[in-house]
Parts: structure tokens; C-alpha cells; sequence
């Protein structure tokens, strides 16, 4: 009987001994996330990545301070509206309802934006297509990106704030930019991230 226990305290101490010297566990593999797929057809996707291009382009020559940067961008932005493909909404008539009353706001205040002398009023054409903008992509939930809205709190003297879109979280402010009359280039990174508009992926749908 002794026998037998010390020849089953054997076995048992050469398995454990086996288990936890010896023998190593394969790997996990972690399983891919599957992809996320665009509520959107590739080419309303495409007509709206090209409007963002454009603003962001446009954005970049308010940094700047420069009206032949701006005026140019804007001529492609009003194009690039004009191209979106709204009819694909028809099939959600509550979206597409919503959207028409913030893509003709973007239409006008872009087409103004050449035909304006005063920076002044370039900035304010500005303010209401960045506005209307954010409207639009949180409307047809614009899966293709990350957008940040972001919020100047002097863009037109103090207490006097304005908003802006960016592919970025990093704040560059096209309001006061880098050549601003007042503040030269340090008020570039004044200002921060009021919300983030994200509907990549079911898991980080993101609208603050």
C-alpha cells in the first residue's frame, strides 16, 4: 500500500514538474477585429472625402494668412459640394431633409468667400461653413475619418469664440494663424478640442 501512494506521489510531482518547468503554453492568438464597413457607398464616401480635402486646404491658408491660398481652396471647396452625392440619402428622407439646410449654408458661405475683400469677413464665411460642416458629417454619420471640432475662445476679440473642423488633435488656429496683426504666430496653438466626431467603428462612435 506505501508503495503504491509513493509511486502515485511520484507521478503526480513528475507532472506538475512537467507542466510548469517543461512544457510552455503555445501563444495566443488574438482574433482580428473584423473591418468596419461604411454605411455609404464608395462613391458618396469619395465625394465627401474630397469636400473635407478641400477644407482642410482651405483651413491651412487661414493659417497662413493667405487670401490666394484661401480663395483658391474655397473655389474647389464650392465645387466639391456641389459634387456631393446627396441623392444617395433619398432612401433616409429624415437624413436627407436634415442635410440639405446645412449643405446649401456651406454652398453659400463658400461661394462668398473670393468675392470677399476683407479678411474679416473671409473668417466669418469661415465660421458658418465650419459650422454647417460639422452639422452635415454628424448627420450622415461620416465613417471614413476622425474629425475634431475645435474652438478659438478669441477668433473675433475676446469672449468672442469660433469653430473649425480638423483632421487633427493638434491645434493650429486658423483664426489668428500665424501671421495674426496683433499676436504674430503665438496665439497659433491657442485654443482646444470641443468634440470628437468619430463613427469609424461601432466601438468608438464618439459625438461630444
Amino acid at each position: 500500500m506505501r508503495k503504491l501512494l509513493l509511486l502515485l506521489i511520484i507521478i503526480v510531482a513528475g507532472f506538475l514538474g512537467y507542466k510548469y518547468f517543461f512544457k510552455k503554453d503555445a501563444p495566443r492568438r488574438e482574433e482580428p477585429k473584423p473591418l468596419a464597413v461604411s454605411k455609404h457607398s464608395a462613391v458618396f464616401n469619395q465625394s465627401l472625402n474630397a469636400i473635407l480635402a478641400d477644407y482642410y486646404a482651405m483651413t491651412d491658408g487661414f493659417v497662413k494668412w493667405d487670401s490666394v491660398i484661401v480663395n483658391k481652396n474655397a473655389k474647389n471647396l464650392e465645387a466639391s459640394l456641389h459634387n456631393l452625392k446627396v441623392e444617395e440619402l433619398k432612401k433616409d428622407t429624415t437624413i436627407y431633409q436634415t442635410v440639405i439646410f446645412p449643405w446649401d449654408n456651406c454652398k453659400l458661405a463658400t461661394s462668398s468667400i473670393p468675392s470677399t475683400p476683407e479678411w474679416e469677413g473671409k473668417r466669418r464665411a469661415l465660421q458658418d461653413i465650419s459650422e454647417n460642416l460639422r452639422i452635415l458629417l454628424i448627420t450622415v454619420k461620416y465613417d471614413q475619418g476622425v474629425a475634431y471640432w475645435q474652438e478659438c475662445p478669441m477668433a473675433f476679440g475676446e469672449g468672442m469664440s469660433a469653430n473649425w473642423l480638423s483632421a487633427k488633435k493638434e491645434i493650429i488656429n486658423p483664426y489668428l494663424g500665424s501671421k495674426d496683426p496683433q499676436y504674430g504666430n503665438s496665439m497659433l496653438n491657442c485654443g482646444e478640442t470641443k468634440a470628437t466626431i468619430d463613427f469609424t467603428a461601432p466601438d468608438t462612435i464618439k459625438v461630444n
